[in-house]
């Protein structure tokens, strides 16, 4: 399987561990495409691991306040 796809996959699956891993070894893409998917890819979970962290610093300040 492509380094793309699996990399959709975990995505798509929320596996932290495979998307860890599979940015440990990008690969040398073929084509300019693959390079494109991937950035964008990457750029996705960036994007989400951003959110995540944003509603986490939201709940700890919640906490913060009530205690």
């Amino acid at each position: 399987m492509k380094w793309t796809k699996t990399f959709e996959n975990a995505l798509i699956q929320k596996d932290i561990n495979t998307i860890d891993s599979l940015l440990n070894v990008i690969p040398d893409f073929n084509s300019i495409e693959e390079m494109r998917e991937a950035y964008k890819l990457i750029g996705s979970v960036k994007q989400k691991f951003e959110e995540k962290q944003l509603v986490i610093q939201q709940r700890m300040n919640r906490m913060q306040h009530a205690s």
